[in-house]
């Protein structure tokens, strides 16, 4: 008996032909449900607000407090009085620079503008 007859399996000859076998097309599975596409309405509406969020993260300016025993102190507050603290009394001087040191037990903020000019401020 011939061999091929035995088995029952064609013999494949070729590269081409393992190459064919190997390589079926796949057929596509269907689809689950979920999203539907966006339209470009939706998409522009998407894009819009990602801007907005991202634009937010960028101009973030957090709210930094100090608390110490009973009192409370927004910083921002003291920069703010420092500034208008130096301006009381160099009214044409431009800051360009401006340190705070901040010291809770005393309810008081020092600052140096321009490093050169102190100041107290109290809270």
């Amino acid at each position: 008996m011939d061999e091929m007859e035995t088995t029952g399996t064609p013999e494949i000859d070729t590269a081409a032909e393992i190459a064919e076998t190997e390589s079926a097309p796949e057929q596509k599975k269907p689809r689950r449900g979920g999203r539907k596409p966006y339209t470009e309405e939706q998409k522009a509406e998407a894009a819009r607000k990602r801007a907005e969020k991202k634009a937010q993260a960028e101009n973030l300016t957090p709210v930094v407090l100090v608390q110490y025993q009973d009192a409370e102190a927004d910083v921002n507050a003291l920069v703010e009085a420092a500034k208008s603290d130096f301006k009381a009394v160099k009214k044409r001087t431009r800051i360009t620079a401006l340190n705070l040191y901040i010291k809770p037990e005393e309810r008081a903020a020092y600052y140096v503008v321009n490093g050169d000019f102190n100041g107290k401020v109290s809270f």
